[in-house]
C-alpha cells in the first residue's frame, strides 16, 4: 500500500495542514448552578482556518447530584499555515446563570493544542474572577 502525502495548496502556495477534532466535555469543581461554556479560537498571523468554526458556546446544563456538569460540545477546524509560530489555541470561559437569568463570568482558561498527533485528553485548568 502506497500513502501519498498532498500538502494543502492556497492561494498563498502550500500549506501545512492541521485538524482538530474532539469535544468540550464538561467543567467541574464550579458552584452548583447552570453552567455554560464560551470558547475562541486563537491563532497566530500565518494561519487560516479553512473549514469550520472559530468560536462557540456550549448547551447550558445543570447537574443535580455533583459539581461535574455535561457538554459533550464538538469541535471540527481545519487549519493551514506556512509555519508553527502562533500555535492554535483556545481560550475558554465559564459561565453560570441563576434562578433570575442573570449571567456571571464564573472562569476562564486557555488549551494549548497539542503539537503532536493523535489522541489527547486536555484539561483546563481555569483562573476565577474575584
Amino acid at each position: 500500500k502506497t500513502t501519498e502525502f498532498r500538502p494543502f495548496l492556497h492561494e498563498e502556495g502550500l500549506m501545512a495542514e492541521i485538524h482538530i477534532i474532539g469535544q468540550i466535555t464538561g467543567a467541574s469543581g464550579f458552584p452548583k448552578a447552570s453552567l455554560f461554556c464560551k470558547w475562541i479560537l486563537q491563532l497566530g498571523g500565518g494561519w487560516r482556518v479553512v473549514e469550520g468554526l472559530v468560536e462557540g458556546q456550549t448547551q447550558a446544563d445543570q447537574s443535580e447530584v455533583s459539581d461535574t456538569v455535561s457538554w459533550c460540545h464538538p469541535l471540527d477546524i481545519h487549519l493551514a499555515t506556512r509555519g508553527i509560530q502562533g500555535w492554535p489555541r483556545i481560550m475558554v470561559q465559564v459561565y453560570r446563570q441563576d434562578d433570575l437569568s442573570r449571567i456571571d463570568l464564573c472562569g476562564y482558561g486557555i488549551i494549548h493544542i497539542p503539537t503532536k498527533a493523535g489522541h489527547h485528553t486536555v484539561t483546563c485548568h481555569t483562573w476565577r474572577p474575584v
